[in-house]
């Protein structure tokens, strides 16, 4: 027979299990901190994904950043390009790590949105089981386009394949 001291025991202890358990299990493995400024604005970048991309025979991963939830979106890159994702940051990266495509959106610019490519860089790049993360940094305030912007972010991010 079980004395009550340990029924209560035990109750706490499934209690604790199950408030856990569901959130370990639905944990989200994107992450996403730093600053990203357009005309000495501080823009808002919530979200990050990461999905594969294959082109003219080539590996690339592209990055969408945003302001607004795109992770039921099956192309958030092209949601981001007209403008549907808010602030957004679209960085296309080889299968090494270099930068070979960004395009910026920034509620505080004038243009809707530009291609800075050879102003931002990636650091501490890793591409390991599925997963992503590095840091992207434009090394301080650059001009595009008669705009300003910067961005200085650290992601991690599950890849998905399309």
């Amino acid at each position: 027979m079980l004395s009550i001291t340990r029924f209560v025991a035990l109750s706490l202890i499934c209690g604790l299990v199950l408030c856990l358990v569901p959130s370990l299990v639905c944990a989200d493995d994107n992450s996403l901190k730093g600053t990203f400024k357009g005309n000495g604005k501080e823009g808002t970048l919530k979200f990050v994904s990461a999905r594969k991309k294959k082109e003219e025979g080539k590996d690339y991963t592209v990055l969408v950043f945003s302001e607004k939830d795109h992770s039921k979106e099956k192309q958030p890159d092209t949601r981001a390009l007209f403008g549907h994702l808010g602030d957004a940051l679209i960085i296309t990266l080889n299968k090494e790590g270099k930068v070979v495509g960004c395009f910026v959106f920034h509620s505080a610019h004038k243009m809707p949105g530009f291609n800075s490519l050879g102003e931002i860089n990636v650091s501490d790049f890793k591409s390991k089981d599925g997963k992503v993360s590095g840091k992207l940094s434009t090394g301080g305030e650059v001009k595009a386009f008669g705009e300003t912007w910067q961005v200085d972010l650290t992601f991690n991010s599950a890849v998905a394949d399309k």
